[in-house]
């Protein structure tokens, strides 16, 4: 299992995205270079996502935009029972679905 998670820098204007995109969303640029993507930020919003697909054991899953504090936003899961906008978060690695017999690793944010 991965102890690290990869965003995409764009090569052409430095761009940072997580989930990594097939075009820079900044520039149309589509060459990239692998960044490491963690740390901690604060959450800018969430939401709790109930149609999941059926192979997701768990009732919901609650999502968060996250602004790290070198400023790269990313998108994750928020492990949090009292979550607020503001609130300070730290990037875990964790997984995030688990379809058959190989678990998907990703992005997670749990309270400082």
């Amino acid at each position: 299992m991965s102890e690290v998670i990869y965003g995409g820098k764009c090569k052409s204007c430095g761009t940072v995205s997580y989930p990594r995109r097939a075009v820079c969303a900044n520039c149309r640029n589509e060459s990239f270079d692998r960044i490491e993507i963690g740390g901690e930020g604060k959450v800018l919003t969430y939401t709790d996502v109930y149609a999941l697909a059926i192979d997701y054991e768990t009732r919901y899953l609650r999502l968060a935009i996250v602004e790290l504090d070198d400023g790269i936003r990313v998108t994750g899961q928020l492990l949090d029972d009292d979550p607020k906008l503001g609130k300070r978060v730290k990037s875990t690695i964790g997984v995030v679905r688990e379809p058959g017999d190989k678990p998907i690793m990703g992005l997670q944010f749990v309270p400082v």
